[in-house]
């Protein structure tokens, strides 16, 4: 991208020395315009890096200087809006300081930005991870930004940022309101172990939009129902739930590719897999 900008700039200075026509002088202007565009563009991404890097550093004098006098932060959780840039910061330094310890790392990608003079709008992706134990690396959640930018002294600012949930939060089907297929109820669903094991389990489905809560119990002896979660696409539905299978704690997770009028797929019992069916009661 620098190397692009030193490229125009460079045509620019070169077009600005020589004599010009109205034509040229139209010219010299339309080139003037993207260079500017593509100036702000580098600021804004300029602006998204260091968002990460003072929240990272534990910057956060630094976080509030990114902000414009009348900013607005949506994406506190139950907090929603906050305004003003030293509010921001001191809701962001609650957030960081409280929910991770030691190494963490902010990125950003995806970003497309329209620039309108001294305003701007864009919409980038990004993603927060944090240190295990271990110290490992270990991602916390990816987000959606959207922004409101504006040129405030001379420097690009946020004027409003709204974070969206993305890995945890909605799935795309609810936030686009895309109909998936209602598979609530009560289901007895029949499988097997190595081909041998007749399986029974009893599931009662409760579903929103395209999350799936409810229970599951098998048909054994002294059953205890499990709580299950998952999610239902426009072609797929995912459940499971954590079990104590033979003494030993266990997981059983359910993917139907065949939703409707009866659910067909497979099943994993803590690793084995093997197909299943389920009808209605």
């Amino acid at each position: 991208m620098k190397t692009k900008l030193t490229i125009c700039c460079s045509l620019l200075a070169l077009a600005a020395a020589l004599p010009v026509s109205a034509a040229d002088d139209a010219a010299v202007k339309a080139l003037q315009a993207q260079v500017a565009e593509l100036q702000a563009k580098q600021d804004i991404r300029e602006l998204f890096t260091a968002y990460g890097r003072t929240l990272d550093s534990r910057d956060f004098k630094g976080f509030a200087a990114l902000y414009a006098r009348d900013a607005e932060y949506v994406g506190g959780g139950s907090l929603g809006a906050v305004k003003g840039p030293d509010a921001i910061a001191a809701m962001l330094e609650k957030q960081i300081t409280s929910n991770s310890t030691g190494a963490n790392l902010h990125i950003y990608s995806n970003e497309k930005i329209t620039v309108h003079g001294n305003t701007a709008t864009a919409q980038s992706r990004g993603a927060f991870f944090v240190a295990t134990a271990a110290g490992a690396p270990q991602p916390l959640i990816f987000a959606t930004y959207n922004d409101e930018l504006v040129k405030e002294d001379g420097r690009w600012k946020f004027k409003r940022r709204e974070v969206l949930g993305d890995i945890p939060g909605p799935n795309n089907e609810d936030r686009n309101n895309i109909k998936v297929a209602d598979i609530s109820g009560k289901w007895v669903i029949h499988s097997s172990v190595g081909g041998k094991t007749p399986i029974t389990v009893r599931c009662e489905l409760k579903q929103t939009k395209s999350k799936l809560a409810g229970s599951c119990t098998p048909e054994m002896a002294n059953p205890q129902p499990s709580e299950l979660n998952g999610n239902v696409t426009t072609s797929t539905a995912r459940w499971g739930y954590d079990v104590v299978f033979n003494g030993k704690p266990g997981r059983v997770d359910f993917t139907a590719t065949t939703l409707t009028p009866t659910l067909a797929g497979n099943l994993s019992l803590s690793g084995m897999m093997a197909p299943f069916t389920a009808d209605r009661e």
